[in-house]
């Protein structure tokens, strides 16, 4: 049983803690992910340790090596007695409508 749930991941340190709790709930040394991602024990301890210059491709597939799931999103964080409604669309809307249509092709 996994203890991962949905986490608003705010900064590398956070995602570091998430990829070594799942590295150990699947029961893998950090050599054997390594292994696995064609890279050096350093890089994971690194990736671990909140490394945030770690290169974007590798740390996707770190994740989906582990069954992570990561999204993006565009959120203001909440502000109890204010206005917290998004007024127009974000930038990332059209980003991501325009790799879903380049991605059809």
């Amino acid at each position: 049983m996994s203890f991962m749930r949905d986490i608003h991941w705010q900064n590398p340190e956070q995602l570091g803690r998430a990829v070594r709790i799942r590295r150990q709930e699947k029961g893998l040394s950090q050599s054997a992910l390594a292994a696995q991602l064609g890279v050096e024990r350093k890089w994971v301890i690194r990736l671990e340790a909140g490394n945030s210059k770690a290169e974007l491709g590798l740390v996707l597939k770190a994740l989906d090596a582990l069954d992570i799931r990561a999204s993006l999103g565009d959120e203001k964080p909440f502000s109890p007695g204010q206005d917290n409604r998004v007024s127009e669309p974000s930038r990332l809307d059209e980003v991501f409508r325009q790799l879903q249509r380049s991605g059809r092709k």
